[in-house]
């Protein structure tokens, strides 16, 4: 009893002390999210909708699963014939958008979940964060405002949005003219249409250490693999893909503009694993440097389009040089894999300005990084969303806890440690002075972690908290005069 009474208070405090980890670069450089605006915590959909919808700054913290699944619907649409869904392995394609042509089928009746219908909207100045790999939304996917800005979506899993409809719904949609969006150690699953798209007025994001989980039973291309991955056409789209995981995907993965439309992307130490069909898919117009990316078991690492588009540039190279100061990287295509086009015009990229990615490796690392940091599940496990010096947004927020990560699914196992990982970089150095998680006499300040398995900061408490510990892995600083304390003195 005493246990389970010390947990749970060490989970609210946690929660209370969560805060962004890493800071925004590439082209989502400038996010901060909700800020130190003080955190709160939805516990039904309707809590959770009334946070997100507005301009006002907010933390918001995801420490349960929503779920929006359970009331269904139907409406007309089309089954392929090539491809069905009512033979097993497609999908239905729901209203009349895709039923042209002679491959698609009328289908009166199609039966799916209501919830999707309508993404949940998000204003601007939000931080949504995912708690200990917990922040499940599921049947019901974000949309970013038309114009919305500076929103940090960090932790979070998508899942179980009628996958076997397109026209289904949409994980993450960006109405256009966004811009400083930051969508970080996310995972993205099960899903009938696009994990991410951004719409025609074009947005400015970066997209980084995320997990695009393709496996699925309803595909499009009937081959168990998700087609509808990634698309960004709009006009002066401006993208930082960085430390991605996509697998199982067969398509648009992802999609760069649209002919005649200007655009820039660059794509830097993804790694694409176990896909039957297309990585890459670009269109006149798009200037997009892709390197340092790893492909293994892809059939094609890019589309023939994007061969054909002279400034889709995968080669390494002195070109980025006077830029970011370093070699472009070259890619690794592994020998199951289709060619990857190397491109010609590279002077677009003097246009990317210092728009780099902290510590970029060398594309024989990042399969073994990128599996092992990822995801909800890895969020904090690494460096890789930020230089080691920017690892805390908020100088005067408590420190992050980092909790033993309890899975939610089958889905959100965590990985099994990599045999051989990037050079870790250099752990920051402890804090000290105003703000920090120490006292002026080495003592850490209520809140702060005091304790747990690989801690070497400081394992006294100020005055009056005192060290609680919770499990193994973490004790926090608990104010030994709170009502929390008092109300349950006797177990402490």
């Amino acid at each position: 009893m005493r246990f389970e009474i010390i947990a749970l208070l060490a989970a609210a405090a946690t929660s209370s002390a969560q805060s962004v980890v890493g800071t925004a670069y590439g082209y989502g450089a400038g996010a901060t999210g909700g800020g130190k605006a003080a955190a709160v915590t939805p516990t039904s959909n309707e809590e959770l909708e009334k946070y997100l919808s507005d301009d006002t700054e907010r933390v918001i913290l995801l420490t349960q699963q929503f779920d929006f699944t359970g009331k269904t619907t139907s409406g007309p649409g089309c089954d392929k014939t090539t491809c069905s869904a009512k033979s097993g392995g497609g999908q239905y394609y729901l209203g009349d958008l895709s039923c042209g042509g002679s491959d698609m089928t009328p289908v009166s009746s199609i039966t799916y979940d209501a919830g999707a219908e309508t993404a949940l909207k998000v204003g601007s100045n939000k931080s949504i964060l995912g708690v200990g790999g917990k922040g499940v939304i599921k049947g019901r996917g974000l949309s970013i405002a038309k114009d919305a800005s500076n929103v940090i979506i960090q932790g979070v899993e998508f899942t179980t949005i009628n996958p076997g409809v397109v026209w289904g719904g949409d994980a993450l949609d960006m109405q256009g003219g966004n811009t400083k969006i930051w969508v970080d150690h996310c995972k993205f699953s099960l899903v009938g249409r696009m994990f991410v798209v951004s719409h025609y007025d074009g947005s400015e994001a970066t997209l980084s250490n995320n997990e695009f989980d393709g496996v699925t039973t309803t595909s499009a291309t009937c081959n168990d693999n998700h087609y509808w991955t990634m698309m960004m056409i709009g006009k002066t789209e401006k993208f930082t893909l960085d430390k991605n995981y996509f697998h199982d995907v067969s398509g648009r993965a992802p999609k760069l503009g649209q002919d005649g439309v200007n655009s820039y992307f660059h794509a830097v130490n993804n790694y694409f694993e176990n896909m039957k069909g297309h990585a890459f898919d670009a269109y006149d117009g798009v200037s997009a440097l892709v390197e340092g990316n790893a492909f293994v078991a892809v059939d094609q690492p890019n589309t023939e389009h994007a061969a054909g588009v002279t400034t889709f540039v995968s080669k390494g190279g002195d070109a980025c040089s006077s830029v970011f100061g370093r070699a472009c990287l070259e890619n690794s295509v592994d020998s199951s894999s289709g060619e990857l086009s190397p491109g010609s015009s590279s002077g677009f990229i003097a246009k990317l300005g210092k728009i780099d990615v902290p510590e970029p490796m060398e594309a024989s690392k990042v399969a073994a990084y990128v599996k092992a940091n990822a995801g909800p599940a890895n969020l904090g496990a690494s460096s890789s969303s930020a230089p080691a010096a920017e690892k805390v947004v908020d100088a005067d927020a408590p420190a992050k806890v980092t909790e033993p990560t309890v899975p939610t699914s089958s889905a959100t196992k965590p990985k099994p440690a990599a045999t051989t990982t990037a050079a870790a970089a250099p752990a920051p150095a402890a804090p000290t002075g105003s703000g920090s998680s120490a006292g002026a006499a080495g003592a850490a300040k209520l809140y702060a972690q005091c304790g747990g398995q690989g801690f070497t900061g400081p394992t006294e408490c100020e005055a009056p908290a005192t060290c609680v510990k919770s499990n193994d892995w973490y004790s926090q600083c608990i104010n030994s005069s709170s009502k929390f304390r008092r109300a349950l003195g006797r177990y402490f």
